[in-house]
């Protein structure tokens, strides 16, 4: 217990410094920052408001946040991060490695010194780098084994598309990452597919090798989902409900006059891979948004609420 709340306190006093530096970014944009979940960065916000060294004025925290960002007013000094973020650790430790090079130019001794620290602490919390905790999961050290071995994977797999766990058998291509979310690419059949890693329930090795086209197959790092040519759906979002766009890829068409006072109904955008999946979404959230386009699957879906209202009258 006393662990948890040491480590909670150096997290708090980690997050304050960088808020105060960074208040045009999102929470999720500072949760990817910092390593940390956005329910995280929203307790953490939330614990530090008006908490401090003492109760009276002048003596506490004073901030606020909402989805767009985070309004610092009064930081207590507290302006320096106790911990660097991985990228700021790695950067770092690359251009001590630079000096290790240039010696009479530097204190090598010094250099040397300095790096060892970094290299100690970038496996702690403060400064994990995303592929260490990806390699130390079971499900990345099988699909590591099987590329190894040039094997195939066989998957049970938990499809939020179709709401359903299946079967697969695929052929492994690489890792991804998107989001903070780590992804296998692989070969089913002949097409390619995305398979997330926190949705695989059963993995092992096949007997069977990999399908050859899988080994020469590249797999697009910057657009692993294939969405670049993908569906695009129109929406009209209440603007009480704009936070919708820190869980998911919403692109909201607000003008800079609208940030701070949204109106009633706001119109957004969103890249999809199924009709099914786009359905189930907009009926989901029918309180907070409406399906403008397309305009058939649009039809859909207020014909399945309306079945659905009429089923419970």
């Amino acid at each position: 217990m006393a662990n948890e709340q040491s480590g909670r306190l150096v997290r708090l006093l980690n997050l304050l410094p960088y808020v105060s530096r960074h208040q045009d970014k999102t929470l999720m944009e500072i949760a990817r920052d910092l390593n940390m979940d956005v329910a995280e960065v929203r307790d953490d916000l939330d614990r530090l408001h008006l908490s401090g060294v003492g109760r009276g004025p002048g003596e506490m925290f004073d901030l606020a946040h909402t989805w767009r960002g985070v309004t610092v007013l009064d930081d207590q000094g507290l302006n320096a991060p106790l911990r660097l973020k991985p990228t700021e650790a790695h950067a770092l430790l690359l251009l001590l490695e630079s000096l290790e090079t240039l010696p009479g130019l530097v204190n090598v001794d010094a250099v040397r010194s300095a790096a060892d620290k970094i290299r100690a602490v970038t496996n702690t919390a403060g400064v994990t780098d995303v592929d260490q905790i990806v390699a130390n999961t079971p499900v990345a050290a099988t699909i590591a084994a099987a590329i190894a071995e040039g094997r195939k994977l066989q998957l049970r797999y938990y499809s939020a598309t179709s709401d359903q766990l299946t079967q697969r058998t695929v052929s492994p291509i690489a890792v991804l990452q998107r989001d903070e979310q780590t992804y296998l690419r692989a070969l089913e059949g002949d097409t390619q597919k995305t398979f997330r890693f926190d949705r695989i329930r059963e993995i092992e090795v096949s007997e069977e090798a990999v399908d050859e086209r899988a080994v020469h197959a590249a797999a697009d790092v910057d657009e692993p989902f294939a969405f670049d040519d993908g569906n695009v759906a129109h929406f009209k979002v209440r603007g009480d409900a704009l936070w919708m766009a820190e869980y998911w890829e919403l692109e909201l068409e607000l003008t800079p006059d609208e940030a701070d006072q949204p109106p009633e109904w706001v119109d957004a955008t969103l890249r999809y891979g199924s009709d099914d999946w786009l359905a189930r979404f907009c009926l989901a959230h029918a309180d907070r948004l409406r399906l403008v386009a397309p305009e058939d699957l649009a039809v859909k879906v207020r014909e399945r609420a309306c079945r659905a209202a009429d089923a419970l009258r």
